[in-house]
């Protein structure tokens, strides 16, 4: 079974889902094991998330930030 098979599987199952234990313990797997989007737009463990809000207070700490332009160039990659 190919992921997308997989995952539509999961999905369906999870659907039909009528314990509220069950449920939660779902949302628990998804909640450590889960993703989050960066702005780049690829997913991010949550583990990998934290690190780059780790360094990005560090580097705030230090003074090492950008001004408005600095990241608009960024983001439009000018």
């Amino acid at each position: 079974m190919n992921i997308e098979s997989h995952r539509k599987s999961i999905i369906h199952r999870i659907l039909d889902v009528q314990n509220e234990q069950l449920l939660h313990k779902i949302d628990q797997l998804l909640n450590e094991e889960g993703y989050i989007y960066h702005v780049s737009g690829k997913l991010l463990s949550v583990e990998a998330y934290k690190k780059e809000i780790e360094d990005i207070l560090k580097a705030s700490e230090e003074d090492e930030v950008y001004n408005s332009d600095v990241i608009r160039n960024k983001i439009f990659k000018k």
